[in-house]
């Protein structure tokens, strides 16, 4: 059975500049995978990325001979997979739930295309991109390994789209797609919730050569199993999966008068979603007695999740829980790149990294919305900069929501950190550490919601953070 893709008959004519422009094109397709369909809702063009700008992961991952190559390629044989995984996992924090990378378009002559080392070329890269984005969901969410290409020729001007298992088990056979570009494209329904997290992990105190980072994630991970089986409700109701989420929506978008050309967007329906989790995991319970230090994690975060007009409860659910999952680690992750340059303290007493917040962002010729997370000092102009040069998008700075979560004030914060304790677990006692030790607290995702304030942070003994 033929794979089909639709998209909104705007993003052709992009297409087709694009190639009469003749220059060399890579990016990103973000959209959403169903079962009978997949819907592309914009295309993203690849920056071009400084080597500092790369993790050092994937820095390690350039050969030396990319590196000396010019920035911006201009073929396929001058991509460097590392740009493309780095672009994937700035984006990927950006969408909402129910949003994914697709797979990547290029703009390149047919014969650039076609040859057989150009086609291995991108299925490496496919691969590299499907690696990173499933990444961040920490193997709760198990992503389609089915990626697409998109192909536009610069000479012909023809769009060709072609679908590839990347999984290592699979053929390196592409397939070919059936694309569609309508007018309207695809009708969004938007899931918007709150959820309120509280999660306490006790870190070892045995010396580890693995970096806080890592450490943290593999005590976030029985979290992210715990929330997919939580109770979500929509609408304060309790449909089964296999409901339509919206059984009175259109089955074909309204037409406009005029034919083709610029289309007022329909604002998608809303729904209000309620996480209720069944309950949250213990950590760290494997015998030890002993603590270094802990982590706590409190706060009421926003979200959102977008599916198509033809959803299941099913689909609509499982947006939401991808959402809320990439944004505890997203904070995580962007929290520890800001501590590389932090120097070890010789202060006593509680010290305070504030981390990002969630910002949300609309327009930009969208018909979902975006997110961003800023850091103390950040504007909404950074969220906007950075849908330009990440996403190709330029929204206003009016267009950008920062209202939903906000600081806590840092005085309240110090209020409940605590001194020396002891906590009893299994019979035994776990200390905290003495109050004469040098302590680094670290919040982590400070939120506040219209249902309540948050906040988090790390507690370390010793006198140096490894991050």
């Amino acid at each position: 059975m033929v794979k089909t893709i639709v998209a909104e008959d705007s993003l052709q004519d992009k297409l087709t500049s694009l190639a009469k422009n003749g220059a060399f094109q890579i990016g990103l397709l973000i959209g959403q995978c169903s079962p009978e369909k997949d819907f592309i809702a914009h295309l993203a063009p690849t920056p071009t990325i400084d080597e500092g700008d790369l993790s050092s992961e994937e820095d390690e991952a350039v050969p030396k001979s990319d590196q000396i190559r010019s920035k911006a390629p201009d073929s396929i044989a001058k991509i460097v997979d590392a740009v493309l995984a780095q672009h994937t996992r700035q984006v990927v924090r950006m969408l909402p739930g129910g949003l994914d990378i697709i797979g990547i378009y290029v703009v390149t002559p047919q014969s650039d295309f076609s040859s057989s080392a150009n086609q291995s070329k991108l299925r490496s890269i496919l691969g590299a991109v499907h690696r990173t984005a499933s990444k961040i969901l920490l193997g709760t969410v198990e992503s389609t390994a089915e990626k697409c290409i998109l192909h536009v020729c610069t000479q012909t001007l023809k769009i060709v789209c072609k679908s590839q298992d990347v999984s290592t088990t699979a053929p390196s056979i592409m397939s070919t797609v059936d694309l569609k570009f309508q007018r309207g494209g695809v009708r969004w329904q938007q899931l918007s919730y709150k959820y309120n997290i509280n999660l306490n992990f006790w870190l070892p105190k045995d010396k580890s050569t693995q970096s806080l980072y890592k450490m943290v994630l593999t005590y976030i991970k029985p979290w992210a199993d715990s929330v997919s089986s939580s109770l979500i409700l929509i609408d304060s109701e309790l449909p089964d999966d296999s409901d339509l989420l919206d059984p009175d929506a259109e089955e074909k978008p309204t037409k406009k008068k005029g034919g083709r050309g610029v289309m007022e967007l329909t604002p998608p329906k809303v729904f209000n979603v309620e996480i209720l989790d069944s309950c949250v995991p213990s950590t760290n319970s494997d015998g030890k007695l002993e603590s270094s230090g802990s982590l706590r994690l409190i706060g009421a975060l926003a979200g959102l999740a977008f599916v198509h007009s033809k959803a299941t409860v099913g689909e609509a659910r499982a947006a939401v829980l991808v959402d809320l999952v990439r944004s505890v680690v997203s904070r995580w992750e962007m929290h520890c790149d800001s501590l590389i340059e932090e120097p070890p303290s010789h202060l006593i007493g509680p010290i305070i990294h504030e981390p990002p917040r969630r910002v949300f962002l609309e327009g930009g010729g969208l018909p979902v919305s975006l997110c961003d997370y800023l850091f103390p000092g950040d504007t909404s102009a950074d969220a906007c900069q950075s849908a330009q040069e990440l996403l190709g998008v330029k929204v206003r700075d009016e267009h950008v929501d920062d209202t939903l979560e906000t600081f806590k004030e840092v005085e309240t914060i110090e209020d409940v950190v605590p001194g020396e304790e002891e906590i009893h677990e299994h019979g035994s006692t776990i200390r905290s550490g003495p109050a004469s030790c040098p302590i680094a607290y670290v919040m982590l995702a400070v939120a506040v919601g219209i249902v309540g304030l948050g906040l988090s942070y790390v507690t370390l003994q010793g006198d140096k953070m490894v991050t």
